[in-house]
């Protein structure tokens, strides 16, 4: 902590630029709020001591003001309606608590992208939830750091310091894995989404594991990284389909990048499930359709949402388990027509 000098006039944003926190961690600390860590605790007692800042009476009493608004970070919804769906159902759920939805819409978490909104999330939001973040993402471990209650939702990001809800996203992969090959494919390609999400590191794993077990080795699967769209899953299936020897099914990240598959299938007059067979993840609405008619992994993302927001809310009201909690919710295969046996290859 660098050196600073007493001033009669100490305000606690003083305090916090001492330490290097934000104002509402600085007074959440000095209202002996127990969500602050002991040490970062310490450290604003130090500086407010050093500074000569003395909490207000009604600080004492009250803290900071209650705004019963929680933040949600997202896709954007246009890329993924699994998202559309998810931010529904946190929104029921957050509602039916006694909370505002305040929603950040970002494709890729990376500290550049909300640093902007740092003073409206440190001085506004009483918490947040995160179904977006990428692995390691350092504006939520920053967040976490400083007193903000904070619940991941959908992925992970490596750290076993902050509450998550998600699948088993290891299971879910080698579960399409399991059903591709029992149907007889020996050729399958993995479209999956950013290499940095633990959804698409994790459900390749899974896929990858599950058929090296029944004899088809790493280096035999074609596996392409890209992103969660449908352009993604466009592009890495017409390259996929052009080789002179194609994979006779395709694994994908999520529905959206499947339907990006079966869009380059009918541009190239490729039949699904006679000459290739697809499989996505999430079973959003569209995958239903009779005219789609997708295999797809389920996400129970109703029950997801509402374990997220219960979640947030225990951490808010400093109730709920000690311990950071990984919740893992099950997952099936849902089959429909765009999965059938391999069709024999004429010599």
């Amino acid at each position: 902590m660098e050196n600073a000098h007493p001033a009669a006039t100490a305000r606690l944003e003083d305090v916090a630029r001492l330490v290097g926190c934000s104002i509402s961690t600085a007074s959440r600390a000095l209202a002996g709020n127990s969500a602050i860590s002991p040490a970062m605790r310490v450290r604003i007692q130090e500086a407010a001591a050093q500074l000569g800042y003395c909490v207000p009476v009604v600080g004492r009493k009250t803290g900071k003001s209650k705004t019963r608004t929680v933040g949600v970070v997202i896709d954007v919804l246009q890329n993924n309606p699994f998202m559309t769906q998810l931010l529904e159902h946190l929104h029921v759920a957050l509602h039916k608590a006694g909370y505002q939805v305040m929603l950040f819409m970002d494709s890729q978490i990376q500290r550049s992208n909300v640093s902007s909104a740092r003073p409206l999330i440190d001085d506004y939001l009483e918490g947040m939830i995160f179904a977006t973040a990428t692995l390691g993402a350092k504006i939520v471990l920053d967040l976490h750091d400083r007193g903000m209650p904070i619940v991941l939702v959908v992925r992970s990001i490596g750290s076993d310091k902050i509450d998550t809800v998600e699948i088993d996203n290891v299971h879910a992969g080698a579960e399409a894995a399991r059903h591709l090959h029992e149907l007889g494919h020996r050729e399958i390609g993995l479209v999956m989404g950013p290499q940095n999400t633990s959804t698409s590191r994790d459900r390749a794993e899974g896929a990858l594991t599950n058929l090296a077990a029944a004899g088809i080795e790493r280096d035999q699967v074609r596996l392409t990284w890209g992103e969660y769209t449908s352009e993604s899953g466009y592009s890495a299936a017409m390259s996929l389909l052009s080789r002179v020897d194609p994979v006779t099914a395709i694994i994908a990240a999520n529905d959206t990048v499947a339907l990006g598959v079966l869009e380059a299938c009918k541009r190239r007059g490729v039949e699904v499930p006679g000459q290739l067979s697809v499989v996505g993840f999430d079973d959003i609405p569209l995958a239903g359709s009779p005219l789609i008619g997708l295999t797809t992994i389920r996400q129970p993302v109703e029950a997801m949402a509402r374990l997220a927001a219960q979640r947030l809310v225990e951490r808010m009201q400093l109730r709920g388990p000690a311990q950071p909690v990984r919740d893992i919710l099950p997952v099936h295969l849902v089959s429909r027509g765009s999965t059938g046996r391999p069709r024999a290859r004429t010599v």
